[in-house]
């Protein structure tokens, strides 16, 4: 059984670094060190290309982790349908996402389903939207959480909610007094720029896009907690689901407004899931539960 030398490949190529690896295998770095030179070793090639700083996969290690992530998915399959001729819930699932979602929906999510299935093990991963759907298809992860676009052959999308990309901003802004706000008003006040690009789903609105190319940030970051602290700060506005900053704006710290725009209020998170190979079952278990998470995540007001 090569399961534990596999994980430790895959981990190494999604963390581009052995120590970083080990920390999320929570062994120590030489354990990790000394099965990826047993797997070299034995496939007679190298897999990454070391570099100064990070590992980076070469073609051997390309076709490799193709291979691997099947195959642990299927292992993980097979060790659920044993457990459960036991009546005991064990695995592992792994849950790609966007970031918003892990700041407060997932934790709180896999927090009640644990209640049910202590044993369970998972792994969340703020992934870019766009990369999720190919994610699930590949078996890098079991379930995905993105914006809803047309999926890639072998998956399909099972349930999807409303989270349309508003503007969000300190709680006393000029712009919380709106029911919904049009682009050129926010085009008054400064920008906070998220890095990287809009999910391909906001294409649907064309207006959107370039009215948002057209800003000069003045702050760009890949991190919510440096949003909510800035736009608290009253650094500017920024354009944003309202799922990851539901704490602040129960609390009254920050208010989220729609734009005064059809189409982009259109957009929607859905949940994914392969559909050319069998999830575990406790996977299958969760991916319903979030279902019903997500129903009524919906509902918040």
């Amino acid at each position: 059984m090569h399961a534990a030398v596999l994980r430790y490949f895959r981990e190494i190529a999604r963390h581009g670094s052995i120590r970083r690896a080990a920390s999320a295998l929570h062994v120590a770095p030489s354990a990790v060190d000394r099965q990826l030179l047993k797997l070299e070793a034995e496939l007679g090639v190298p897999v990454f290309d070391r570099l100064p700083g990070r590992m980076r996969l070469n073609r051997a290690g390309e076709i490799l982790l193709q291979h691997v992530s099947g195959t642990l998915a299927d292992f993980d399959r097979v060790r659920a349908e044993i457990d459960d001729l036991s009546g005991v819930k064990t695995g592992h699932v792994t849950i790609a996402a966007v970031d918003s979602l892990l700041v407060e929906f997932l934790p709180q999510a896999l927090g009640r389903f644990r209640a049910d299935f202590p044993a369970v093990n998972f792994t969340m991963l703020a992934v870019e939207p766009a990369r999720i759907p190919g994610d699930v298809a590949a078996g890098r992860a079991d379930l995905g959480l993105t914006f809803v676009s047309d999926p890639p052959a072998g998956t399909k999308f099972v349930a999807s909610f409303a989270a349309p990309i508003g503007v969000i901003m300190a709680a006393g802004h000029p712009l919380a007094r709106k029911r919904a706000v049009r682009f050129d008003e926010a085009r008054s006040f400064p920008f906070l720029g998220q890095q990287g690009p809009l999910p391909k789903s906001a294409d649907i609105d064309p207006n959107f896009a370039a009215f948002r190319d057209g800003l000069e940030p003045t702050l760009i970051s890949n991190a919510i907690p440096v949003f909510k602290h800035v736009i608290r700060e009253g650094w500017g506005i920024a354009f944003f689901t309202r799922f990851g900053f539901l704490r602040e704006i129960a609390d009254g710290e920050l208010a989220w407004r729609p734009f005064a725009s059809r189409r982009i209020n259109t957009l929607k998170l859905g949940l994914i899931v392969p559909e050319a190979r069998k999830l575990p079952s406790v996977a299958q278990s969760l991916a319903e539960r979030l279902i019903d998470e997500l129903k009524r995540l919906e509902s918040t007001p």
